[in-house]
C-alpha cells in the first residue's frame, strides 16, 4: 500500500538523491573541517571529557 502511494508521486526518485547529496555534502565539509583543524584546538577538545570543574555544593 505505501509503495503504491510512493508510485503515484511524480518523480519520487529524486528525493532520494537530494537526500542523499545532502547528507553526502554535509560529511564531506564535516572531514574537511576537522582535517584542517590546528593541533590545539584538537588538542583541547579531546581534554574537555577529562576536565573535571570543581564539583558544586551540595544546597540542603
Amino acid at each position: 500500500m505505501i509503495s503504491d502511494s510512493f508510485r503515484s508521486i511524480f518523480h519520487v526518485e529524486i528525493y532520494a538523491l537530494i537526500g542523499f547529496l545532502i547528507f553526502f555534502t554535509f560529511f564531506i565539509l564535516v572531514t574537511i573541517h576537522t582535517f584542517r583543524m590546528k593541533n590545539e584546538d584538537v588538542a583541547e577538545i579531546s581534554n574537555l571529557p577529562l576536565d573535571d570543574p570543581e564539583p558544586e555544593q551540595i544546597k540542603n
